[in-house]
């Protein structure tokens, strides 16, 4: 059964921009395709029960669960491996990469903790009382104006200083002040009468910065320190967990007199900072997490207007048969096709809007309802593309674009006549009733891309058994492992009189063995049975 995990490890997943946590809690927590697992990656080549990740009391263990392409840690194929931070865990072929960051007790608590319990003191015991106080305070708190603020404030009492200030940034030149506060816990929202000088020695050697009193040598030089008689100051940097970066710095100074700031346990400060740093880093972890789980809600409506822009049934018309599909990406592409039943035939429509996401979705959306709009007005299907072509020009962002193929089909004494348009879209495929496979002419320009464009119907008859396939660049560049596309030869071979679009897709998929594709992969057939 699984058990709760009170310092739990974590696994931080990087992809396409995004950043996502995983909390390995509880344990064991399993990492596999199969909907039951406490870690999904949809991947063809991630086993529905991949691997498995548990602790023991020296740590936590990777194991692999007998998967089909193997579980690897740090590039090296394993059975069971003890996990160290830093490691880096990949399931199968899949290119996701997941970097194991494991929960470290703060060892500079331990050493207070220890040298406390020797001393016994009653100021030294107050001392840690009030440092695992700010710990627990700083843990509950949500807001990082509340982190700082009472990481502040314990800082300010445990030294005496009369003023503190927390400063955010990667180098002195961009610091922002955060928070400040006097010793009485009012704030302070002018730094002016700070040592700038300390504040960049400290930040740029990322080092501790502390004068006990100024009175000294170590002041010399430093015209703020005699300008603001400031006697006492301590400059903390707040250093990066994961990187060598820097977060940001903790300042503390007394004007009334000197403090020594050694005296009462550098070591704290320490601690307060290190504290304040972790504290901080995971604010953000938090903050990205948020982000990213807004961008999956946001891919997840992007997702749902794809599908409700894909005809759920297909129209039923005499003398012609319909096939139709469109398998997605791993993310959300702008593929649609659509079928609309007109006097004397039907006109159908199958596109690619440029780009992936929410905006191409949105555009493939747009782009179908002016569709309708036209032919349902009675347009014929050249001044329907002309008319996208210039509403995709003059509102869409210049990097927006599609490609489509608009087909309108008639019947006339028993032979089917086809009128369409291709606007920088894959050729479609005509496969006759005796075999022959034939590719139909070049296209014009995209839509949306030139306002001037100029675009030309063409036509073509289908006899008895004859199919016309309209596919997207999913289909025709489909990738094996090795990067060679499906293109034109494959797809002839898998397209036969006989041959249905079951038989096209499960042809694809043999010949990409697995590989994740980037594009979403569509087709729309068209038979005339009569």
């Amino acid at each position: 059964m699984p058990t709760p995990n009170p310092h739990p490890a974590r696994l931080i997943l990087e992809n396409a921009g995004m950043r996502r946590i995983i909390t390995l809690d509880p344990l064991p927590f399993t990492l596999g395709r199969g909907s039951d697992r406490d870690f999904i990656l949809s991947h063809p080549q991630v086993s529905r029960d991949h691997a498995i990740i548990d602790r023991d009391a020296d740590g936590y263990i990777l194991t692999d669960a007998d998967s089909t392409h193997g579980t690897f840690a740090n590039g090296m194929r394993v059975t069971s491996t003890r996990l160290r931070t830093g490691d880096r865990i990949t399931l199968g072929t899949s290119h996701d990469v997941l970097l194991f960051e494991e929960s470290e007790e703060d060892n500079s608590t331990r050493t207070l903790l220890a040298s406390l319990s020797r001393s016994g003191s009653e100021s030294d015991l107050e001392t840690l009382s009030l440092f695992l106080k700010a710990a627990l305070s700083l843990n509950q708190k949500g807001a990082l104006s509340d982190i700082l603020s009472a990481m502040l404030g314990y800082a300010i009492r445990l030294t005496n200083a009369e003023r503190g200030f927390v400063f955010l940034g990667n180098n002195p030149d961009n610091f922002t002040l955060t928070c400040g506060l006097d010793a009485a816990g009012n704030a302070i929202f002018d730094s002016s009468g700070i040592s700038n000088s300390i504040v960049r020695d400290a930040s740029e050697a990322q080092n501790d910065f502390v004068i006990a009193d100024t009175s000294g040598r170590a002041a010399l030089g430093r015209e703020s320190i005699i300008l603001h008689a400031i006697r006492s100051v301590a400059a903390i940097p707040l250093r990066s967990r994961t990187s060598t970066g820097l977060l940001g710095l903790l300042y503390l100074d007394s004007r009334s007199g000197p403090q020594d700031f050694s005296r009462i346990g550098q070591d704290i400060l320490h601690a307060i900072a290190s504290q304040a740093a972790t504290l901080l880093e995971n604010f953000r972890m938090i903050e990205a997490e948020r982000e990213s789980a807004l961008l999956r809600k946001e891919l997840e409506i992007a997702a749902s207007i794809q599908r409700q822009m894909i005809p759920q049934t297909l129209p039923i018309i005499p003398g012609v048969s319909f096939e139709a599909r469109s398998v997605p990406s791993l993310t959300i592409g702008g593929d649609f096709y659509d079928i609309l039943p007109v006097d004397d035939g039907f006109v159908a429509i199958l596109g690619d809007v440029s780009g992936k996401g929410i905006p191409a979705a949105l555009l493939a959306s747009l782009v179908i309802g002016m569709f309708h709009a036209q032919i349902t007005s009675g347009a014929d299907i050249l001044h329907a593309v002309q008319s996208i072509n210039k509403f995709v020009f003059a509102r869409a962002p210049i990097e927006k674009y599609l490609t489509l193929v608009a087909v309108r089909y008639t019947t006339s004494g028993g032979a089917a006549s086809i009128q369409y348009i291709n606007g920088g879209h894959v050729s479609p495929v005509i496969v006759r009733s005796n075999g022959t496979v034939e590719t139909l002419p070049e296209s014009d320009l995209p839509v949306g891309l030139i306002e001037s464009a100029a675009f030309n119907s063409q036509s073509l008859t289908l006899s008895p058994g004859d199919r016309l396939v309209l596919m997207s660049d999913g289909i025709s560049e489909g990738e094996n492992i090795q990067g060679v596309q499906f293109q034109q030869a494959e797809l002839a071979r898998s397209l036969t009189p006989e041959s249905t679009l079951a038989g096209l897709f499960a042809a694809l998929d043999r010949f990409c063995a697995g590989t994740p594709q980037m594009d979403d992969q569509t087709v729309l057939t068209i038979t005339q049975t009569t």
